[in-house]
């Protein structure tokens, strides 16, 4: 599951996951783990999912 810190820290170590969160960059982290994270949801929120990529083709004449 995607989840974002958004606490008032530039940036937060989670020792149970071996990672540190910077604040407002979505995290991929196993789904038991983001469940117990969004309980504080002052500070934990679901990542919105990433927008697909748009490719422009060139008009063909």
């Amino acid at each position: 599951m995607r989840i974002v810190y958004i606490g008032p820290f530039r940036a937060v170590d989670v020792p149970s996951l071996g990672l540190t969160a910077e604040q407002g960059t979505p995290i991929e982290v196993p789904d038991a783990s983001a469940a117990r994270l969004l309980e504080q949801s002052t500070i934990w929120a679901e990542a919105t999912p990433p927008k697909p990529a748009t490719t422009k083709t060139a008009k063909e004449g």
